[in-house]
């Protein structure tokens, strides 16, 4: 079971990862606000697999890259809804 969470999870938040960064480079806002939200998810489902491979520099980094990013998701919310 963890077996398989592993060989293909990790593809799966690959793809993520990779769509989550070609929507934050976006220049319209809500695309922008889509891509921290999936950045945040990608990051997190990263961590929760490097807790199963015993690399917890790994989750501890993650987890940082999970909170900068619904950070910003944050900060740009509020920057959209000023305008």
């Amino acid at each position: 079971m963890i077996d398989n969470f592993l060989q293909y999870g990790q593809w799966v938040i690959l793809v993520l990862s990779i769509l989550s960064l070609y929507l934050v480079s976006s220049v319209e806002h809500e695309t922008r606000l889509n891509g921290y939200v999936l950045t945040g998810i990608s990051r997190f489902a990263g961590a929760t697999v490097f807790i199963f491979v015993d690399l917890y520099a790994f989750v501890i980094a993650n987890l940082i890259q999970t909170y900068i990013a619904f950070k910003g998701y944050s900060n740009n919310k509020k920057l959209g809804n000023s305008k």
